[in-house]
């Protein structure tokens, strides 16, 4: 179980410790739709979701695709990769 604190100063800001996010950067090589499909593969996104994330690492140059625990978050980072996507894990 992950625990969290509140930071001090706010009320509504939590802090996750723990946490990281799987960051998914755009690149020239691989087609909206294979972006899509493996978002929907790894993560379990709706197709919603995942034609979201897909179209904010286009648009932006990266977005973030998920928040979850290190050691999930570098699996995901390592099948995104696999699927020839390109992502890595920052830490919160």
């Amino acid at each position: 179980m992950t625990a969290t604190k509140v930071r001090q100063g706010t009320d509504s800001s939590l802090r996750l410790e723990g946490m990281s996010q799987v960051v998914l950067y755009n690149d020239d090589v691989n087609t909206f739709e294979h972006v899509t499909k493996t978002l929907m593969q790894v993560f379990e996104h709706s197709h919603s979701m995942a034609v979201k994330i897909a179209r904010e690492a286009h648009e932006s140059g990266r977005t973030v695709a998920q928040v979850e625990e290190h050691g999930e978050a570098i699996q995901h980072k390592q099948q995104l990769v696999s699927a020839g996507l390109t992502a890595e894990v920052e830490k919160i």
